[in-house]
């Protein structure tokens, strides 16, 4: 995981700093932290609603689409009602003209009452028409009463059948004026939430402008102790990569002792140079261990310097694992139960995909380190 350094770049010492310059460092720190999980709380509940607000928009497109089918039947049930009323007019039509008929007949029957038999043979073109006559108006007289009856009941069963499509026209409708308040309730919450996910992405925002502002002035304070104690070139890098200040070069071209070393020693893009860094971040200071780089080495260093190390883990502290043959330093960003989330250079895995000397971060067992305190 790293390798010590050959050759003396800078001379660095842990010679004590301003204690009030360390008190700001720290004071400064503590409210990077603080701020930085108020903007990942803020973040989480952003996206949180983010996700409440997609689940809205779908709610209201499914909402939307339910009133489009119904907007069809709507017009497909108004056609048939419209026709039915059409084939009612149609029938009221047929009613009248036959009652005009009656009418007629009636006349007729009228007339010929007070018509002798023998005038009405005599004002016939023969008897052949006036056998003709009668029977036509015997005819018409016996099924026009049938016709008139017919129709009554075609219109009477056109009136029911009109009168179903105005209840489905007005169920429907009121369907749809129920869809309609749905989506303007859904319309709604999605407005709010998504007011509310603005409103933490703005909380979130100046959250960041503030821990902007404060980073500034932690690295004033850096600046001013390395000044102090004759140390150049720690200026914070990208703050997404632990603010490490070679995370441009990183990762490196090849690691192992090609690459250059470090203010205290280490070879760059090596997990120690990251591990030294945020230490001398966070205390404003870092021993050099006469280019001791090796992970596997910092405990022995550690106790030698009059730093406690121990199983118990705390977060702002460097954790150490013995595996492989140089070890592997990280740094402990927050403790969990029996877990502890760290940051990291030069270990290969998923987020660096699979290449070393690169940044990453995960949650770890505990167990896998011993812990230096460097406060």
């Amino acid at each position: 995981m790293a390798v010590a350094a050959a050759i003396l770049v800078t001379s660095f010492t842990s010679l004590p700093a301003s204690a009030t310059l360390r008190e700001d460092l720290n004071a400064v720190n503590s409210k990077i932290t603080e701020l930085n999980d108020q903007i990942n709380s803020y973040e989480k509940q952003a996206k949180e609603l983010a996700k409440q607000a997609d689940s809205i928009s779908r709610q209201i497109a499914v909402l939307q689409n339910e009133q489009a089918k119904l907007k069809k039947q709507i017009e497909l049930k108004q056609a048939e009602h419209d026709q039915i009323v059409l084939e009612i007019e149609a029938v009221q039509k047929r009613i009248n003209d036959n009652y005009e008929l009656i009418g007629y007949v009636i006349a007729q029957y009228y007339y010929n009452d007070g018509v002798s038999t023998i005038e009405r043979i005599a004002s016939s073109e023969s008897f052949s028409s006036f056998v003709d006559e009668e029977a036509h108006l015997s005819s018409v007289s016996d099924t026009l009463g049938q016709i008139v009856e017919e129709n009554k009941a075609l219109k009477e069963s056109l009136v029911q059948k009109k009168k179903r499509a105005e209840q489905i026209l007005a169920d429907l409708d009121a369907q749809k004026e129920q869809l309609a308040a749905s989506e303007q309730q859904q319309q709604e919450l999605l407005a709010q939430t998504r007011s509310s996910e603005s409103k933490y992405n703005s909380l979130k925002s100046e959250a960041a402008k503030e821990r902007k502002a404060l980073e500034e002035q932690q690295q004033s304070i850096l600046q001013e102790l390395a000044r102090q104690n004759n140390v150049s070139g720690v200026t914070a890098g990208d703050p997404r990569k632990g603010g490490y200040p070679y995370s441009g070069q990183c990762p490196a071209a090849s690691l192992n002792g090609t690459q250059y070393s470090d203010q205290w020693g280490m070879y760059i893009c090596e997990c120690v140079s990251y591990a030294a860094w945020k230490v001398f971040q966070n205390y404003g200071y870092m021993p050099y261990w006469g280019g001791r780089g090796n992970a596997s080495q910092w405990p022995a260093n550690a106790r030698a310097a009059g730093y406690t190390v121990s199983s118990v883990p705390r977060a702002r502290t460097v954790g150490i694992s013995q595996s492989g043959p140089y070890g592997h330093a990280v740094w402990v960003e927050a403790v969990s139960g029996g877990r502890v989330y760290i940051s990291q250079y030069n270990y290969a895995n998923e987020a660096t995909n699979w290449l070393p000397g690169d940044y990453s971060e995960q949650w770890v067992d505990q167990g896998a380190y011993v812990y230096i305190y460097f406060k």
